[in-house]
């Protein structure tokens, strides 16, 4: 049975837990994150299983152990739902949910008795109301809580699993854990925090006690002091496959609520998880970047958590969707079968059952032969217009022609009535043969297909056995006819409506399929907007600007600025080859890869020919990004730089254009990026502006069909040389935007100016 010990753990955390074991009454959860099956990617974007249960145990244990003889009652769904530790099971009674007496039942059940501690195996709606009303019997009541949250977070969660804000004092302790992948001990290098890091951290946790790392003195605009703590960076290795972690250490969140502060959602934890994850960052199992962006990894962890749920859902709710419109097309037709099955008797009952037309005609010739002793029978179908008939069905006739168009006057007489006229003649549209001539005599009725004083078709039958046929049967035959055309008429509608039906559930998955790739057009938008700066970041002496318009909702233009120490910083843009979502996935891929390899790398040349290898090995194979990649030395005034295949930038000095040189082929396509790629050096002068482009903005055309161009841009730049950065950026997309009029953009459009200020 695992102890406490078996954990690694910061000495605060074992006198917590005495106290936490000796506390008189009250609630105690234990909240961590179990792991989500539907959960993917990454390590780094996933939670990893908390251990919340070891713990769990481990203070039950505690708290037995603290009055060794006090009794608990466990509710529990299973007694594999708590395994209980040995050497407390006398000491424990089990009390198991079934249908008969659920979770509420047996938790006041439990709390009648009166024992030392009530354990509940989960909390959830459906109990916690239960386990608070334990609580204010004056029960000690401890039970698990699968969540993300921490302590006073939880409490406000209780409040949404039905306890009342008046309840919520009967918290008294909230210990959550969570573990996290730890540096590899095999890469790990010291990492003294910069004095960005230091800023950051005091400015995110003012309250947080950080020991020996100095604070920045504000009034100086410099740092004073060393740093006491020795923190520590993985750059990746073979051990940890390159990915700079090897190993898990769990984080605690030790809360104990204060039943005399005013508001119970806003009370600090005993032992706040950022003041943890900062010893543990002291003691080299973090990095200071953990704690330094500790909520954007949570938010990112916690949605690639519900992302995969979110479309389990999704794709059950479209399953459903479609089962539903199933099961409503099929109650439609039952309907419509049921009212036609009621609404007729006897053989028309029979006919009405016939949803094809075809087999309908062909059901009606055989019945109406069978009802008046006919040997043949040819049905005509009327067409709505009036102007034409046809043929559906006959019996006898072999020659026919089925389906083929006739004159409806050469079929129907000219009055419309419903009442049977003898008929001995030979049938219109049939082709005369001798064979077909009755040997003897021969009795005919035209039987007319009237609804609703509409006609639908005709009848002829004929019998070549007899001179005439019956009363009786030529009442039947009326009757018959009714039916019939009832029978013809709804069939057709049924036809019609099936086609609808048809029609209408192609338009809706057609509808639900771009409603669905509107909002993911419209998210991604919102993500790649999201990335691209919006801020560039305040460097002395330099000014940024930058202008962006996809031709789609989502691009395949990026750009940045980017801070690499006091002294330094990069300027990149580049351009994938394609336009909409896959370029924008693979400009995510690509600025992630290029944020990376330059901090790793001082080079542009080698960052870009990094980001090369990198691409080629997770990139698409059919697609290629043209960079430019360049490091400022801002006290210097250098420039260092690498053309990866991008157009060359403009450097306006004294109101002229100078264009860059370089060369370099483009990334992620072909594998020659060490032979092609330079690297150039140029000297900066106050007042000169840098201004990097993609060819969106030369290739750009009129409504004639003519190009932008690289000459008329250079002589813009050059007529504006004397703009801000941000004027430049607004002024030339103007004149872009009238060029083109109301011709189409076919490609991403993307401007960033760089402007060396004149020293003060």
């Amino acid at each position: 049975m695992l102890e406490l010990k078996d954990f690694y753990h910061l000495p605060q955390v074992e006198p917590l837990f005495e106290q936490l074991a000796a506390d008189g009454p009250g609630l105690i959860v234990v909240a961590g994150l179990d792991p989500r099956p539907l959960a993917g990617g990454a390590a780094g974007d996933r939670f990893l299983p908390s251990g919340r249960s070891a713990i769990f145990r481990i203070v039950m244990r505690q708290i037995l152990a603290a009055r060794p003889r006090s009794q608990a009652i466990v509710v529990a769904e299973s007694e594999e739902a708590v395994r209980l530790p040995r050497q407390v099971r006398r000491q424990v009674s089990l009390s198991l949910v079934d249908e008969v007496l659920p979770y509420a039942q047996r938790i006041a059940s439990a709390a009648r008795r009166r024992p030392d501690l009530v354990v509940i195996d989960r909390l959830c709606a459906e109990n916690a109301p239960a386990a608070v009303e334990a609580v204010q019997r004056g029960v000690r009541v401890l039970a698990q809580l699968d969540t993300v949250y921490r302590g006073a977070e939880v409490a406000r969660q209780l409040a949404d699993l039905g306890v009342s804000r008046e309840q919520i004092p009967t918290l008294r302790w909230v210990v959550a854990v969570q573990r996290l992948a730890t540096l590899c001990p095999a890469c790990k290098q010291p990492a003294p925090p910069g004095p960005a890091q230091i800023a950051r951290l005091q400015r995110l946790y003012p309250d947080l006690d950080l020991g020996g790392v100095t604070a920045p003195a504000a009034s100086l605009g410099i740092y004073v002091g060393e740093v006491g703590a020795a923190f520590f960076q993985a750059a990746g290795c073979e051990a940890c496959g390159q990915t700079g972690r090897e190993g898990e250490v769990a984080a605690f969140d030790i809360y104990r609520a204060d039943r005399g502060a005013p508001d119970p959602f806003d009370q600090p934890s005993l032992l706040p998880l950022e003041a943890y994850l900062f010893g543990l960052a002291e003691r080299g199992f973090l990095p200071l970047d953990d704690l330094l962006h500790l909520k954007t990894d949570q938010l990112r962890r916690t949605y690639g958590m519900l992302a995969p749920s979110e479309q389990a859902l999704a794709k059950a709710n479209a399953a459903l969707e479609a089962k539903l419109a199933e099961l409503e097309a099929a109650y439609r037709v039952l309907q419509q079968r049921t009212e036609a099955l009621i609404s007729l008797q006897g053989i028309g009952q029979a006919l009405i059952t016939s949803t094809s037309l075809d087999e309908l005609a062909g059901r009606l010739c055989r019945h109406a032969c069978d009802l008046c002793g006919a040997d043949r029978a040819i049905l005509y179908l009327a067409h709505p217009a009036g102007q034409t008939a046809e043929i559906l069905a006959a019996i006898g006739w072999d020659t026919a022609p089925i389906r083929q168009p006739l004159d409806a006057a050469q079929v129907f007489p000219a009055e419309v009535g419903g009442d049977l006229v003898p008929f001995t003649g030979w049938p219109p549209g049939v082709p005369l043969r001798l064979t077909d001539a009755p040997s003897r005599g021969l009795a005919g009725l035209r039987v007319p297909l009237v609804a609703q004083k509409v006609r639908v078709g005709q009848m002829i039958v004929h019998a070549s056995d007899r001179l005439q046929f019956t009363p009786g049967a030529v009442a039947l035959l009326q009757t018959f006819a009714n039916q019939a055309a009832l029978a013809i008429q709804r069939a057709r509608l049924v036809e019609a409506l099936r086609i609808k039906i048809d029609q209408l559930e192609a338009a809706q998955a057609e509808l639900v399929t771009k409603e669905r790739l509107e909002r993911e057009l419209e998210l991604a938008r919102q993500v790649q907007q999201s990335v691209l700066p919006r801020i560039f970041p305040l460097v002395p002496g330099y000014a940024f600007a930058a202008h962006n318009e996809p031709a789609r909702r989502v691009g395949g233009d990026f750009y940045d600025v980017i801070l690499l120490d006091a002294d330094r910083f990069g300027v990149v843009i580049g351009d994938v080859s394609d336009k909409g979502m896959p370029a924008a996935l693979y400009m995510a891929l690509t600025r992630s890869l290029l944020l990376a390899e330059s901090r790793r790398e001082a080079s542009p040349r080698a960052v870009l020919a990094n980001v090369h290898r990198l691409l080629l090995e997770l990139g698409q194979p059919s697609m290629f990004v043209t960079v430019f990649y360049g490091v400022v030395d801002g006290a210097a005034q250098k420039l260092t730089y690498s053309r990866a295949g991008h157009e060359r930038p403009v450097l306006l000095r004294n109101g002229r254009a100078q264009l860059l040189g370089g060369e370099g082929a483009f990334l992620g396509f072909v594998d020659d990026m060490d032979r092609t790629l330079t690297e150039e050096r140029i000297e900066l002068a106050p007042g000169d502006r840098l201004v990097l482009y993609t060819d969106g903005l030369t290739d750009a055309q009129s409504a004639g069909g003519r190009a932008f161009g690289l000459e008329r841009l250079v002589e813009l730049l050059q007529a504006h040389a004397g703009l801000a950065p941000d004027e430049l950026c607004a002024h030339l997309f103007a004149e872009l935007a009238a060029y083109q009029g109301s011709a189409e953009q076919y490609d991403d459009m993307t401007m960033v100016v760089v402007q060396v200020n004149q020293a003060d």
